[in-house]
């Protein structure tokens, strides 16, 4: 998380910490040391009076002038710093008799103190207490020790100096501290001048975003390199604004040549769309009127088809008509006259065999071309869709086949069908279109051929589609036919009474009934190819 400050308070509490802090450290260093020196000038004095008072004491303890003696300390009530002097004498030297009380000193005020114990009063030496200083000192004469001189003096002055020093160091501390905060507020006034001078030139090159305007110079080093890198950078960006409005200038005029090129092609094109659609207005009524032609053009070839189907065994029913009504005639005559004879009659039963005979193969032709008109109608295949095994289905197509048409029996049929693909669809324009293709097989592929192989195989492909694939390599079918073979009346074997409707059977049962596509493929000489793909 980033914290926000003030470069003013930061220069204030840098100022005023750093000079409160060593200034600190330094008053309480000289305090020590002052305390330090008292201390030790008050020690210094306490051992020189115990010395001065060790010296006098001395004629007194050794002519034993106990009154002498108290008298002479009597003269320190002057001075408010001895408190205590006992003076303690050694009565025999040889003997080795501990040291004895002889006389006393107590300021006024002051309530005496015990007599000291042996042992504290023979460890000579300096002792500091907290209000006082003990000092314990011999009382000699050249080399005999006469006596012990204990003093005690009062630590007021001392604790005093103390209190005043801290007191002063601390004074001392508050006037450094004032005086760094006003110079803090002289330092920053003087560093952050220059620097509110930039932050107020900033704000208006971003106020009113010109970025010609410069930072001034500093005397300050660092400000003046940042003054050189800002107006570096505002030069560069003066330079990008620069590039960047001759590159608006360039796209604005870009951008309205664009339009301008656009609104010339969008005439343009408005104009070529206009005379497209006239133009396809103009193919549409081609259009029309071509597949008008085109209808009434296979009507022409469908109906001189038929007439031509029909007419020539209904020609030959008349012709074999004609001739019997002739002979007939002829027979009444002779049967009028009497003249008929036995021979005659013969001959006359004869002719009418032949002439009947041809005349029943005619009008059976006659009838089934027109069944197989009746056919090209599909009434005859509406029905509802079944389901039903693909492979049976195939079994039964083929016996079918066989009985009727021979030449099947002399060949190979191969039978690719899984037993369990079950097909739902219309049953009856299915089977047809098998036979029909075991009958063009029969009758065209291996008209001229003792043997071969047809193979059909049938697959599912998706869920709702089969597909079939009939193939025979039996004589093929010619290039000049096989553009045209799902035409009607299309067919090479005219002569031998082929009327060429079988394929166009096929392919009207599989687009409309069967709901599927059909595709040829075939090479003469060597195979012909069927691929059905129906719904299922």
């Amino acid at each position: 998380m980033i914290t926000s400050g003030s470069i003013r308070q930061s220069i204030t509490w840098l100022v005023v910490s750093i000079s409160v802090l060593v200034s600190g450290f330094a008053l309480l260093a000289l305090s020590l040391l002052h305390i330090n020196e008292v201390d030790a000038a008050s020690e210094q004095r306490a051992q020189d009076i115990a010395k001065v008072i060790a010296d006098v004491s001395s004629r007194y303890l050794l002519f034993e002038d106990a009154e002498g003696l108290t008298s002479y300390l009597r003269f320190f009530r002057s001075s408010s710093v001895v408190q205590h002097i006992h003076i303690y004498q050694r009565p025999t030297i040889e003997n080795g008799e501990q040291l004895r009380y002889f006389t006393s000193y107590n300021r006024e005020g002051l309530a005496p103190i015990p007599v000291r114990s042996p042992e504290r009063i023979q460890n000579f030496g300096v002792v500091t207490k907290d209000n006082s200083i003990e000092v314990t000192a011999p009382i000699d004469i050249d080399t005999e020790r006469l006596g012990t001189v204990y003093v005690r003096i009062g630590r007021e002055f001392a604790n005093q100096t103390t209190w005043r020093t801290f007191a002063t160091s601390s004074a001392a501390l508050i006037v450094v501290g004032l005086l760094a905060w006003l110079f803090s507020l002289r330092a920053r006034a003087t560093l952050l001048r220059p620097i509110e001078q930039a932050i107020g030139t900033i704000q208006r090159i971003s106020r009113n975003r010109d970025y010609s305007i410069r930072l001034p110079e500093s005397s300050l080093i660092e400000l003046q390199q940042l003054s050189l890198s800002f107006n570096t950078l505002l030069a560069r960006v003066e330079q990008h604004l620069e590039r960047q409005q001759h590159a608006e200038r360039q796209a604005n005029e870009l951008n309205a040549e664009l339009e301008r090129q656009v609104q010339q092609r969008t005439n343009a094109l408005r104009d070529s769309n206009h005379e497209l659609m006239e133009t396809l207005e103009k193919l549409h009524q081609f259009q029309k009127q071509l597949i008008e032609n085109q209808k009434m053009q296979s009507l022409g070839d469908l109906i001189a088809g038929v007439a031509h189907e029909i007419n020539t065994p209904v020609g030959l029913v008349i012709t074999s008509t004609s001739i019997l009504q002739d002979k007939l005639e002829l027979m009444q005559q002779k049967f009028a006259e009497n003249t008929i004879t036995r021979k005659d009659f013969e001959r006359f039963m004869e002719a009418s065999d032949e002439n009947l005979s041809l005349i029943r193969r005619n009008i059976e032709r006659t009838a089934d071309l027109i069944n197989q008109f009746r056919q090209l109608a599909m009434d005859q295949f509406v029905e509802e869709a079944q389901t039903t095994s693909a492979l049976e289905l195939l079994q039964t197509v083929l016996h079918a086949a066989r009985q009727r048409f021979a030449k099947l029996n002399d060949l190979d049929v191969i039978l690719n069908c899984p037993a369990e693909l079950q097909v739902t669809t219309r049953v009856g324009p299915l089977q047809h279109v098998l036979k029909q293709l075991f009958e063009n097989s029969a009758l065209h592929a291996f008209a001229e051929r003792e043997s071969g192989q047809i193979e059909v195989a049938i697959e599912r492909i998706d869920g709702n589609h089969v597909q079939i694939r009939y193939r025979d390599n039996g004589s093929g079918i010619p290039e000049s036919v096989g553009r045209r073979a799902f035409d009607p009346f299309v067919t090479s074997r005219r002569r031998q009474g082929s009327t060429g409707l079988g394929l166009h059977l096929v392919y009207n049962l599989v687009t409309r009934a069967l709901e599927g596509t059909i595709e040829l493929e075939s090479q003469a000489g060597q195979y012909t190819e069927f691929l059905l793909t129906i719904k299922a």
